[in-house]
């Protein structure tokens, strides 16, 4: 199959599970990890991607920059602000006790050291995106609740990241190989983005057309890079795995945040929802397990075990959310002063 037809098929089919995803009240994210497992599965891709793999490849590792761009363009600081004491405790608690849980399990089961904290640090990850759109579907994104799921999730996504980059160091043991540059040119793309978002903002028609093209035309590539790494005949012949890391990935998250309660104000019922926000997770984790992959810190067993985690979490947690959210109105709290730059952001 010809290139040009080739790419128009991939964005297509990824355009199209963005859509659907989104018509079934799920994140954008899911809809594109979907579609890139399909494309990358190897029927499909013999018939789709056949003999372009290789470009389709590279072009998967300038959307995998260009998303981390975009995920440090969806960090707010008027957010992490508003409720910075109890995000900074949130986020400690949510970040540290998945982490040591996922180290622990992993080591339990034979994995390396390295394999481990590779692991560890993809259940301390949040994502962004997902939660706000859910919150702001709601307009609860700027009660005090809300910000505090999105002020610890920043600091859940900064910390990860810089933790992975030293463990990255560790592994490889030098800056100079293409595993440890893509480590830091991802990151630099991530805190580019939150420089650009600072200094600039996303409000300004030109930052969000280009934001727009960038989602659409490149990003899909990275996912479609993603599903060709994923390996389906792993998970089919051993799921305990991927069962294990769901369920660690997802109790670490809740017992985390509720191990906060001594420095919040917040109530028991209020901790156990921001739990599940937190198990929200997207771009950032995806990043985590993708670089851990290129490095060789993980093998194709776990890089897809922790997709799967990444996609069951971020499908579980929207429908949990309006859930508890309808049962109790008030349990999101009193609104923030953010209201006017979070309309302008989302």
């Amino acid at each position: 199959m010809t290139l040009i037809i080739t790419l128009i098929i991939c964005l297509i089919v990824s355009f199209l599970f963005t859509f659907l995803a989104k018509k079934l009240n799920s994140s954008s994210v899911v809809g594109l990890i979907v579609g890139g497992i399909i494309l990358g599965s190897p029927f499909v891709k013999s018939i789709i991607l056949e003999p372009n793999t290789g470009f389709i490849l590279m072009l998967g590792d300038f959307g995998f920059f260009t998303l981390m761009f975009l995920a440090g363009m969806e960090i707010s600081w008027c957010l992490l602000y508003e409720e910075r004491k109890e995000a900074a405790a949130v986020a400690f608690f949510a970040a540290i006790i998945p982490f040591l849980l996922g180290v622990s399990v992993s080591l339990a089961l034979g994995f390396s050291t390295f394999t481990s904290l590779a692991i560890g640090i993809s259940m301390a990850i949040t994502a962004e995106a997902t939660k706000a759109r859910v919150l702001l579907e709601l307009n609860k994104l700027n009660t005090r609740v809300g910000s505090l799921m999105m002020g610890a999730g920043i600091i859940d996504d900064i910390l990860g990241l810089l933790l992975f980059a030293l463990v990255s160091y560790l592994f490889i043991g030098n800056i100079a190989t293409k595993e440890f540059a893509n480590t830091i040119i991802a990151i630099s793309a991530f805190f580019f983005g939150i420089l650009v978002h600072g200094l600039i903002g996303r409000e300004k028609p030109l930052i969000t057309y280009i934001e727009k093209l960038l989602l659409l035309f490149l990003v899909p590539f990275f996912f479609i890079g993603m599903g060709i790494h994923f390996n389906f005949q792993s998970l089919a012949l051993d799921p305990w795995l991927l069962i294990v890391i769901v369920i660690v990935a997802i109790a670490g998250k809740i017992a985390g945040s509720l191990s906060a309660k001594p420095f919040t104000g917040l109530s028991w019922k209020q901790l156990y929802l921001v739990g599940w926000g937190m198990n929200s997770r997207g771009a950032v984790e995806l990043a985590i397990a993708y670089l851990s992959l290129q490095a060789g810190l993980v093998n194709a067993h776990v890089y897809s075990s922790l997709v799967m985690m990444a996609l069951t979490t971020t499908i579980i947690f929207p429908f949990i959310f309006r859930s508890m959210v309808k049962k109790d109105p008030q349990i999101m709290g009193g609104f923030t002063k953010c209201k006017q730059e979070l309309k302008k952001k989302y």
